[in-house]
């Protein structure tokens, strides 16, 4: 295998892994503190209410306290928690609600009756993960299966492209399903939509998006031997609109940035990338690291400070004596 395929799969793996790595820290922080703390944030809240309330009305002096501020604190992290449970669980309706209106319509050809796929198959072991679907109005190859990752193809991409540009373009999908691409998508996706506080999770999910394609694309050049006819498909499909037939089956489109970046690589590798974002990162890294130590002192915060300590600040509230 190619250094420079063996660079991005590292890549690609760094990013994921690192974006799983947080985001399970950090929800196992969240649940930890809910599940030791919610006697002790009901408990709180009670104390609360009945401190600010004890002259029979809502004591102003009483209510807008440090003590009221960290009474309410966990209840948001709580809010948070399930808002996020809440996208997550929409992301993945939406992911596997679409497979099934639009994967299930499919009519698959048999591929050995295609000239053209038949001697694609010849030069490539795809162990029966081409699927070939009868639409000459759309032009597209994408990558489809979250346990049984599939390519599929579909009959107007087949009449659009070159023999050798198919050659490419289905070697670089054959690479998303060997990597197991789906599957990582929608968990780091997932993550993404439950913890949405944290800016981080853009870069990583940006960058393993990116890092995937490349080591694709690497692949195909790689195999197939012919960069141009690669970038030739990249420029073709960027031209031919299909976003509105399948704005989700474009698991890795990130529009024309990451097609431009790709072109540039494909045809001139020795020129290093350009270095993008380095002022995003460093903002992203030090907000999502102010955003999870706050999160922890606000769930654990009970451990370092004495219960009970508030009292009534004014001994006469409105008309009414404080107890």
């Amino acid at each position: 295998m190619s250094p420079l395929v063996k660079n991005y799969e590292r890549k690609a793996r760094a990013y994921f892994t690192m974006m799983v790595g947080i985001n399970l820290v950090v929800l196992f922080i969240v649940v930890a503190g809910m599940v030791t703390g919610i006697r002790g944030y009901i408990a709180d809240t009670l104390f609360t209410y009945h401190a600010v309330t004890c002259c029979g009305s809502v004591c102003s002096q009483c209510f807008f306290t440090l003590h009221t501020f960290f009474t309410a604190l966990p209840w948001l992290c709580i809010v948070i928690l399930f808002v996020g449970i809440s996208l997550a669980v929409r992301k993945a309706f939406s992911m596997v609600s679409w497979n099934y209106r639009f994967i299930r319509p499919l009519i698959p050809l048999p591929v050995e009756n295609h000239p053209r796929l038949k001697n694609i198959l010849s030069r490539v072991r795809l162990n029966g993960q081409l699927v070939l679907f009868d639409n000459p109005k759309l032009c597209y190859a994408f990558t489809s299966g979250i346990l049984k990752p599939k390519i599929y193809l579909s009959t107007g991409l087949c009449s659009y492209l070159t023999n050798k540009e198919l050659l490419a373009v289905a070697v670089h999908e054959a690479h998303h399903t060997q990597d197991w691409a789906p599957l990582k998508l929608f968990i780091a996706r997932i993550f993404h939509a439950i913890n949405f506080f944290l800016p981080i999770n853009s870069y990583l999910l940006n960058g393993y998006i990116t890092a995937s394609e490349m080591a694709a694309d690497d692949t195909a050049v790689h195999i197939s031997g012919e960069p141009l006819e690669l970038a030739s498909a990249l420029v073709k499909l960027s031209r031919y609109d299909n976003m509105d037939k399948l704005s989700t089956a474009a698991l890795f489109s990130q529009g024309p940035a990451i097609v431009e970046d790709r072109l540039r690589r494909i045809l001139s590798p020795e020129i290093p990338p350009p270095c993008r974002g380095k002022a995003y990162l460093c903002l992203a890294y030090i907000l999502s690291l102010f955003t999870a130590v706050s999160i922890c002192l606000t769930l654990f915060h009970r451990s370092f400070i004495s219960d009970h300590t508030i009292e009534c600040k004014a001994k006469v509230c409105h008309t009414a004596v404080c107890g």
